[in-house]
């Protein structure tokens, strides 16, 4: 697990060394209690009058300096188990953001929820309880078995021997913890799939009358996972009864020990005191293994995305890109699963419209000019740059891309406008852009650009939303712009937004889409089919020509003359 923050690192094995330091000193007010027990006892035990208050005040001392160093050890352990799940969140966000974005988008948004909520869940309970318990149990146990021999060793052996049986018991039953972890994760994962995918269509699914199986379906899913879940409890509270149940054979074997040895009752005492000190941590060792079985099968689940491949970065040696002027694109011979041995170029500042028919590759040429996808062979290059080669920054700088899945997130409008934007215009600019792409009824339904958006601008309608990415294009001004069918959802008036934002722009511009009219104003027209780019050139000359554009454009206007006349 190479990819993996560790666990040991960042300043953690100085909280751990501490968590360590407090299981000796729990150990030796163990210690401490034990033999203080054994006065107190000998003491009754001589029927002394003299009450024997300093065996008596250690023992409250020691039991309350024992809860505040448990305490202690349990807030620093939460706060290893958050800096490390901290750590662990971060590296999957940034493993994500490097991978190619058609690989992410197939990924189902339940599973990666699972991989950020109930996965780092289990990862922290482990790390927070289950790494720090350890180390207690490893210190304490001994440490107090330590005290018993110095105590009396007969009444140690006698307690260690059903001890150690449940330790091994526990080693022996505790993997078959796994299989039931991993079937319990499998269910809940298998149900926030469905419900991440079904809960914001819900009133859609009621109008297609699916209600009613939908719930058939959730039940069916929640009986499996409440039958996996109960599983995994009974396996893990039969696990934490060993313990339980050796730690009364202790007792007895002790009390027989004391007997057959005529070991005083002071010691009998001392030893039984120091017993109960030890069940607590044998009791935490069963549940370190429910943890650690539940952050193996979650682990695997993390380190499944951080074994997925990146986006690759060219070690050749960049040259500035400039702010003053439009870049040169090109793509040389590029290949993809979805396209062929592409090998075309855009001059700096010329407009072209991608056209063809759905699923030919349109959009996979502009996420590859974007740099969200990686090419199987070839490469692409931007102002005579390997684009892989570029920084975030300098990407972030030089294009502006529009695709289907382009983010807005909660928070102000201001911060939806300028988003990736720096340095970020002032408030006075900013509205002026959102007035000019009309944003005015937002504006003003939101209270101005510091108003609040919902997640993922779901209180924006489909066209506001795109009107918003619209304003972020304009205040970025970049130097290549690539727009995956920018006028959908848009009106009459958004539409010729669009149109004006590619006439204005001083940008190389890549325009895919499937509006004839918006098509037919760019500089060039590129037309790809099945991945392959058939031709490129001027639109008049392309749609009025025999070729491969013009068949697709006049087969699609004979379809839809058919489909009038049937209606």
């Amino acid at each position: 697990m190479n990819n993996v923050p560790k666990i040991f690192a960042r300043g953690r094995i100085h909280r751990i060394t501490t968590v360590a330091t407090l299981a000796v000193c729990q150990a030796a007010a163990a210690g401490v209690i034990a033999f203080s027990t054994r006065d107190v006892f000998a003491a009754l035990a001589t029927a002394k009058t003299t009450i024997p208050a300093v065996a008596l005040t250690l023992i409250v001392v020691m039991g309350v300096v024992i809860a505040l160093l448990r305490i202690a050890e349990r807030t620093i352990s939460e706060n290893v188990g958050q800096t490390y799940t901290s750590d662990l969140r971060k590296a999957l966000f940034i493993h994500l953001s490097r991978m190619p974005a058609r690989e992410v988008s197939q990924k189902r948004s339940g599973a990666l929820a699972m991989r950020f909520i109930g996965d780092l869940t289990a990862v922290r309970s482990w790390v927070t309880f289950g790494v720090a318990r350890l180390i207690s149990t490893a210190i304490v146990v001994p440490g107090a078995l330590l005290a018993l021999i110095f105590l009396n060793p007969y009444l140690a052996a006698a307690v260690s021997l059903p001890l150690l049986l449940s330790v091994i018991l526990m080693a022996f039953f505790a993997p078959g913890l796994h299989p039931l972890h991993q079937r319990l994760r499998s269910k809940r994962a298998r149900l926030a799939v469905d419900m991440s995918e079904r809960v914001s269509v819900a009133p859609e699914l009621r109008l297609l009358d699916r209600v009613p199986r939908e719930i058939k379906r959730l039940n069916r899913r929640t009986r499996l996972l409440r039958d996996a879940a109960i599983t995994r409890a009974r396996a893990s509270a039969t696990l934490r009864a060993i313990p339980d149940i050796g730690v009364a054979f202790a007792g007895i074997f002790l009390l027989w020990m004391a007997f057959r040895t005529e070991s005083s009752s002071a010691e009998a005492a001392g030893a039984l005191a120091t017993m109960a000190i030890i069940a607590m941590p044998l009791r935490n060792l069963a549940g370190i293994w429910d943890r650690r079985y539940a952050w193996k099968v979650a682990m695997g689940k993390c380190q499944a995305i951080l074994n997925s491949p990146v986006l690759e970065s060219s070690s050749e040696q960049k040259t500035a890109a400039t702010k003053k002027r439009a870049i040169h694109l090109k793509l040389h011979q590029v290949c993809t699963p979805a396209m062929k041995n592409v090998n075309i170029s855009a001059f700096p500042g010329q407009k072209i419209s991608i056209v063809g028919p759905n699923g030919s590759g349109k959009s996979t040429l502009l996420t590859l000019s974007a740099g969200l996808e990686n090419a199987v062979s070839g490469y692409v290059s931007i102002g005579g740059v390997d684009i892989r080669a570029l920084s975030k920054t300098e990407r972030s700088s030089l294009i502006s891309y529009l695709g289907p899945r382009s983010p807005i997130l909660q928070g102000s409008l201001r911060r939806a406008l300028t988003l990736g934007i720096h340095p970020r215009p002032n408030d006075t600019i900013i509205k002026t852009a959102a007035l000019d792409f009309g944003l005015g009824s937002v504006l003003d339904r939101l209270g101005g650009i510091g108003g609040k958006l919902s997640e993922a601008g779901k209180n924006l309608s489909s066209g506001e939303a795109r009107r918003v990415h619209l304003v972020r294009i304009w205040l970025a001004q970049p130097l290549l712009l690539l727009l995956d069918e920018p006028d959908d959802a848009l009106d009459v008036a958004g539409r010729k937004l669009v149109a004006k934002l590619i006439r204005d722009t001083q940008a190389t511009t890549l325009l895919v889409t499937h509006d004839l009219s918006l098509a037919r104003q760019m500089d060039r027209m590129w037309f790809i089919d099945t991945g392959i780019l058939h031709e490129s050139g001027s639109p008049e000359i392309l749609l009025s020509g025999r070729g491969k554009t013009a068949e697709f454009y006049n087969k699609q206007s004979f379809d839809y003359f058919q489909d009038q006349q049937q209606g």
